[in-house]
């Protein structure tokens, strides 16, 4: 039998699936929930609603430019490549949920517990839309990157201002464009190989632990992956209105840094008297590895409108504060940029390390349960929405977008505290925290999320 007959009669091999690929695969089917979700609240000038019709026609001229939306991997994805779908029924994909985003955080929540679906003859994202506007992307990651969430609200955006004043009944059909083809693996688009020296200390963590013993005793990561594994994922979500992210954006490069090194140093200075404060062993604790996601797209040249699975990560131990500062670490702040530019061209090495797995993803993931946790923080941001303008500078159509949100599951194995950050097409900025059952005492993450919320208004006002 092809590989092609066993994705199905009439589905046709894309390419091969990378190594990123498959890691994200094989998290998502073993239950690990690697699920991506890029909420966008919409809305027209003419007070036009989102209903079936409009959706589906949009989502049909979105469909036809993007493979990776027609895109699926079979079971055995190791020994098989990417397949297109022949067609896509909208009516199994989207959802209309009777509820505005005011509960919004409890919707993710209800969504990340759930199974991800594997369904032959479904692709790899799904598509909620709430009474209000909102529209909910949620994709496999072994689908796309977080940026890839941003190009769909892009490119839904813009399809939406190109349809006609008024729009025909849809079947929910849509055929799969045979045209188009998927982005490539990042290992096929720029060299991920891991310098020798990197592979060497990676081996003596694993095969002699001992001499990093003391080093990550005193790293707080949380508490260990939680064995057996959940889905169970609390969210909070926190806003910046337009004008205190402009102010925010100001401050930052008024003191040579930049929003996402802000955000990262403002959640050190949060979460350090927390740990300080545990009951069990909080003093004996003096750094946090933290994970910076960073896109790769700048050296792999795939542009902000494709679909893709371009990232790396920063990995770093940083020193608690020991202290509460009386003013922000500003220096801290700078000294984070250096880092990340420094580091940005090696972050795609932890891409390169998955050639040492060998395709034994599922031993890997598997070997973490009931460890030390390898972050106790991750923060991603999305940056600001590419609001599109016609030449003059004009709005291009009726339909706007405005507050953005950008959340992760990855409730057993990640990171102890996760930070998303996305820019809305409003000019406003969305903050979600997210932490798993178990990955975290739930009193610290919750004095978390308070403590980052007042330290952005004290900063914004």
């Amino acid at each position: 039998m092809s590989k092609s007959e066993e994705g199905g009669p009439a589905a046709k091999s894309l390419r091969e699936a990378g190594r990123l690929e498959h890691y994200f695969d094989t998290r998502s089917r073993l239950n690990l929930n690697a699920c991506v979700v890029v909420t966008a609240q919409y809305s027209s000038i003419t007070g036009a609603s989102l209903d079936k019709a409009t959706i589906f026609a949009a989502l049909e001229e979105v469909i036809g430019n993007e493979a990776a939306l027609v895109a699926r991997l079979p079971p055995s994805s190791s020994d098989l490549p990417w397949i297109r779908l022949p067609s896509v029924d909208l009516n199994k994909v989207v959802t209309f949920v009777e509820q505005d985003s005011d509960t919004l955080h409890v919707l993710l929540e209800e969504y990340f517990a759930r199974p991800l679906e594997f369904a032959e003859d479904m692709p790899l994202w799904r598509l909620l839309v709430l009474r209000d506007g909102t529209l909910i992307f949620a994709y496999d990651h072994a689908m796309a990157d977080g940026q890839s969430g941003l190009a769909f609200h892009v490119a839904l955006l813009g399809a939406l201002n190109g349809l006609p004043a008024t729009v025909a009944e849809h079947s929910g059909i849509v055929a799969a464009p045979q045209d188009t083809a998927l982005a490539p693996a990042m290992e096929d688009a720029v060299d991920v190989s891991v310098p020798f020296m990197v592979i060497i200390r990676e081996i003596i963590k694993a095969f002699f632990p001992f001499f990093y013993k003391r080093k990550l005793a005193r790293a707080w990561t949380g508490n260990p992956v939680v064995k057996p594994l959940t889905l169970a994922t609390t969210v909070r979500i926190l806003k910046c209105s337009p004008a205190e992210t402009a102010r925010l954006l100001a401050l930052a490069r008024a003191h040579k840094t930049t929003l996402t090194c802000t955000l990262h140093t403002l959640a050190l200075r949060v979460v350090s008297p927390l740990v300080y404060a545990q009951p069990a062993n909080g003093a004996a604790y003096t750094t946090i590895p933290t994970f910076i996601v960073m896109s790769s797209r700048r050296f792999t040249g795939a542009p902000p409108s494709v679909m893709c699975n371009h990232i790396g990560n920063v990995a770093e131990h940083h020193a608690l504060f020991r202290e509460d500062p009386p003013a922000f670490a500003w220096d801290a702040a700078a000294a984070l940029v250096a880092l990340l530019k420094r580091g940005a061209p090696h972050s795609m090495h932890s891409v390169g390390m998955l050639k040492y797995l060998h395709g034994n993803y599922e031993g890997y993931l598997l070997g973490r349960l009931g460890g030390k946790r390898a972050a106790g923080l991750e923060l991603s941001n999305l940056g600001a929405f590419p609001q599109p303008t016609q030449a003059g500078g004009d709005s291009v159509g009726p339909w706007k977008i405005g507050q953005m949100l950008f959340s992760q599951a990855d409730a057993t194995v990640g990171a102890a505290l996760k930070l998303n950050v996305a820019g809305g097409g409003d000019g406003g900025l969305g903050v979600t925290v997210t932490w798993g059952k178990g990955a975290v005492d739930h009193e610290l993450a919750e004095g978390f999320v308070k403590g980052f919320d007042e330290g952005l208004r004290a900063l914004v006002a």
